[in-house]
């Protein structure tokens, strides 16, 4: 199998996002991520925990890879990059949010206190918004946090859970020096596999090592070939998406043309005129009959 092309992983793939957050030689660019994303938070360390997900679907397999991680104060980080959107996208991030919560129950005299939970997304697609009358607002917004507050006083009711989202898909700007953290980080994850070489904007130590560690040429013949074989099948499932895609709506425009040539010949149009006016061949037309 040939090596790719590429200088550097993809580290929207699954293989790239693991070998470059999920991984314990990588665990610094973990660490700094979470840092940018939030600097609110002392994060001085992190340890990675098992992922125990239960009741994925085939899809979600193929479309999800999470890296569960814990902080030196007990936050818990789940830091998930999804490539595709699906039906429920919100109700399924709240059941999997859950089960670090009720995880830290205990048995006995536990008075509920909860460390806090942290779920970012690294989403290769835009999200969909109702943002009602605000949707010019806010419709260049790229990063979304949701806490759980008070409607009319936006009180925050709990601090514990909060969902950070970052629409990487969706991402077209260009950085500067001046470009903040997060912005910067969105840039290169989706700009890193396009790469020649660390753009000079990206002067920050973090980028420094995520560029060296994302370097294809330094990985192992079997390394490569492993990201070459998960490129490949992503190539694939969205080349069978884009046929599936094209194959309706052929299918839908025939149906579409029958059910407008069934009418004309009902209403007592010559079976010339309507073969000229919707394409169909007279064997097609019989078929309607």
């Amino acid at each position: 199998m040939e090596t790719s092309i590429q200088t550097y992983v993809n580290p929207l793939s699954d293989w790239g996002f693991k070998r470059l957050f999920g991984t314990e030689m990588n665990k610094d660019l973990l660490l700094e991520f979470l840092r940018g994303l939030f600097p609110e938070r002392d994060i001085r360390d992190i340890t990675y925990l098992k992922s125990e997900r239960q009741n994925l679907t085939e899809r979600e397999r193929d479309s999800v890879f999470d890296v569960m991680c814990v902080s030196g104060d007990g936050t818990q980080f789940v830091v998930e990059m999804q490539k595709r959107s699906q039906r429920y996208f919100r109700d399924r991030a709240l059941y999997y949010a859950a089960h670090p919560i009720i995880g830290q129950g205990r048995r006995g005299g536990w008075n509920y206190r909860l460390n806090p939970v942290c779920v970012v997304g690294v989403l290769d697609f835009a999200m969909e918004h109702d943002y009602g009358a605000e949707a010019e607002r806010w419709r260049d917004k790229l990063v979304h946090r949701y806490r759980l507050r008070e409607d009319e006083t936006g009180e925050i009711m709990n601090s514990k859970l909060e969902f950070l989202y970052l629409e990487v898909g969706a991402y077209r700007r260009e950085v500067t020096e001046r470009s903040g953290i997060v912005e910067k980080w969105m840039y290169v994850l989706k700009n890193l596999s396009r790469q020649e070489g660390r753009p000079p904007e990206l002067r920050e130590r973090v980028f420094e090592r995520l560029f060296e560690a994302a370097r294809v040429a330094a990985y192992t013949l079997e390394e490569r070939n492993q990201y070459e074989s998960d490129m490949m099948n992503e190539n694939d499932y969205r080349n069978t998406i884009e046929y599936a895609r094209e194959a309706g709506l052929a299918e839908g425009e025939a149906k579409g043309k029958a059910e407008v040539a069934r009418n004309m010949l009902a209403s007592g149009m010559l079976e010339e005129q309507v073969m000229a006016m919707t394409g169909l061949t007279a064997e097609q037309l019989a078929a309607l009959k």
